[in-house]
């Protein structure tokens, strides 16, 4: 197979993250996908990267941003708050992102898995960014696509809140985000 087939082969595998189906939903109603959420994160790192205290590479950011769910490929997407889930989906992502980066050339392939570890490991400043981008654009999400009082898993904003705690000492602006949009979730009935 020609490196620029190999190439088409990949792209062709993104559109299973097409069908992945996340726990947000979209202001139609439905359940998000991972491709809409990492095209929304990825957007949002370029829009708040003022925010971020650190010298960033936003274009390893947005690629960050961009690969982060392609693990779920296979493995499937874990909610945030499945603690049990948790305990193996990185097993399982490391195992399905192997796989869909092993159809492109080989150089490239390397690449977007250390891209994936990266993140995975928080070890970098555009690491440290992704994560926080990618853990406050379902808030965000959360408060502006659900009905008033909809909370069937009986959230708290403690629980969201620690959660997300790890923002605080990232970026004293997105923290202060943070607690608005829970705060701002409360009021909705979205959060207890």
């Amino acid at each position: 197979m020609s490196r620029l087939e190999k190439q088409v082969a990949f792209i062709a595998e993104l559109e299973k993250s097409k069908t992945i189906t996340r726990h947000n939903r979209t202001l139609d109603g439905r359940f998000e996908n991972d491709a809409e959420h990492q095209w929304q994160a990825a957007l949002t790192a370029a829009i708040f990267k003022e925010y971020f205290p650190k010298e960033l590479v936003i274009e390893k950011v947005m690629q960050m941003l961009l690969i982060h769910d392609l693990g779920e490929i296979y493995a499937g997407d874990t909610w945030v708050f499945d603690e049990k889930g948790k305990t193996t989906s990185h097993e399982a992502e490391l195992l399905s992102i192997n796989k869909s980066t092993a159809l492109l050339p080989f150089e490239q392939a390397q690449e977007l898995r250390g891209l994936w570890q990266e993140f995975e490991a928080g070890d970098s400043p555009e690491a440290h960014y992704a994560r926080v981008i990618d853990a406050l654009v379902p808030l965000i999400n959360h408060l502006v696509v659900s009905e008033d009082n909809y909370n069937p898993e009986k959230m708290t904003a403690e629980m969201v809140l620690k959660k997300k705690a790890f923002i605080k000492e990232e970026s004293n602006e997105l923290w202060q985000l943070v607690e608005e949009l829970v705060q701002a979730s409360v009021e909705k009935g979205l959060y207890l």
